[in-house]
């Protein structure tokens, strides 16, 4: 490989210098326009880079931000007070998360016009509530959202949403983007679901069998979607319902946020939809190998599933060590039975508990400490017994 430097010519440097000022050209009739105008020719540029539905959520955030400031000149916009009353207001009537969402599509506009520096030292984003990172729903929690999903008619498409959800660990916007295309249901043994609109990132984009369970959940989804409207390949499993009666199957619904709602309340169980993704992918993480779980959550390191995804169960992690103990133990809610000695020494049994913590993806000491207070608190229970 050559090691000469590249010669600068006076033509590059003329060249580069007049696509500088071509570029703050652009910037400044942009400047001018009016938000609307702005924004709309803004987006245009962005489009070839972003999917559709981001495209859409931009041009709501344009419309958003219009409708407080008025279609005024974007240059007039360069004003942090501006943008802090922006806050105030339209956190009275939605969240932080959605006003700092529209308040970035303000910040890209203002850097393409070169002026965000401007504001930049004077801005800081609505701070967003504390939330968990999820969790996963205990075996009674789970038992009872299903069989509430499962009581009344209305709520049929959420109730195999759930379904779905809890047996493919297919989180809700990957649900609801999946068309006819993408689902194979005709034969039982190769009954399938191809996710990939709504998909994160390339490495969300995947195949998922379908287990008898979730197999059932398709198929009475896709019988809602062709009563709905839904027949050609490009329409959607969860066609957009515009009024009663009257469904676009061009376009997926949202969440039925309703009946999910109402499912909880009826079966005592306070969660969030994503959490039965975290269900569904820490039930694996306590059968399944860690490569396999890897391929049908869509993640890319292990590190992730580990640190977000797999709160394994105190019970499953007990049964864990048991089964490399030198006394093996059948266990069920209340006792434990002895049935077989192994001739394991024991540092060979510190060993295995060190390997299946690691296969469980956390600490050995931490899983020891774990396993100690599961032991107390069954101490203490006892004990009040």
């Amino acid at each position: 490989m050559s090691t000469e430097p590249i010669a600068i010519t006076n033509d590059a440097i003329r060249q580069l210098s007049l696509v500088r000022l071509d570029e703050l050209n652009d910037a400044r009739r942009l400047a001018k326009m009016p938000l609307r105008e702005a924004g709309r020719a803004w987006l245009e540029t962005r489009k070839p880079f972003i999917e559709a539905h981001t495209a859409h959520d931009y041009w709501l955030y344009i419309v958003t931000l219009v409708r407080f400031f008025g279609n005024v000149p974007l240059e007039q916009l360069v004003n942090a007070d501006l943008l802090r009353a922006y806050q105030v207001e339209r956190s009275k009537t939605c969240s932080a998360y959605t006003v700092n969402k529209e308040l970035g599509c303000l910040q890209q506009l203002l850097k393409r016009i070169r002026r965000w520096d401007e504001v930049k030292p004077y801005y800081e984003a609505v701070p967003l509530p504390k939330e968990s990172p999820g969790r996963a729903l205990e075996p009674d929690e789970e038992r009872r959202l299903l069989q509430a999903g499962a009581s009344r008619p209305g709520w049929a498409r959420a109730h195999n949403l759930i379904v779905l959800s809890l047996h493919t660990a297919a989180g809700p916007a990957e649900m609801l983007g999946l068309r006819l295309q993408n689902v194979f249901i005709d034969n039982p043994d190769t009954a399938r679901i191809y996710i990939r609109e709504h998909a994160k990132n390339k490495n969300r984009v995947r195949e998922v069998p379908l287990n008898v369970d979730a197999l059932g959940a398709v198929t009475a989804l896709r019988r809602l979607a062709k009563e709905a409207g839904s027949g050609n390949p490009e329409h959607y499993l969860v066609p957009h319902r515009i009024k009663r009666g009257l469904y676009d199957p061009c376009r997926h619904a949202e969440w039925p946020k309703t009946a999910w709602n109402e499912i909880c309340a009826a079966a005592g169980v306070k969660a969030r939809p994503y959490d039965l993704r975290h269900s569904g992918l820490t039930k694996l993480a306590e059968k399944n190998p860690e490569q396999v779980v890897l391929k049908i959550a869509g993640h890319v390191s292990p590190q992730m599933l580990r640190k977000v995804y797999a709160h394994v169960r105190l019970p499953a992690l007990r049964s864990a060590v048991d089964s490399i103990g030198s006394v093996a133990v059948v266990r069920t809610d209340t006792t434990e039975q002895p049935v077989k000695e192994s001739n394991a020494k024991p540092h060979q049994t510190l060993f295995r508990v060190a390997q299946m913590a690691e296969q469980l993806g956390i600490e050995g000491d931490k899983a020891l400490q774990l396993l100690i207070e599961y032991e107390r608190q069954q101490a203490i229970a006892k004990g009040r017994k």
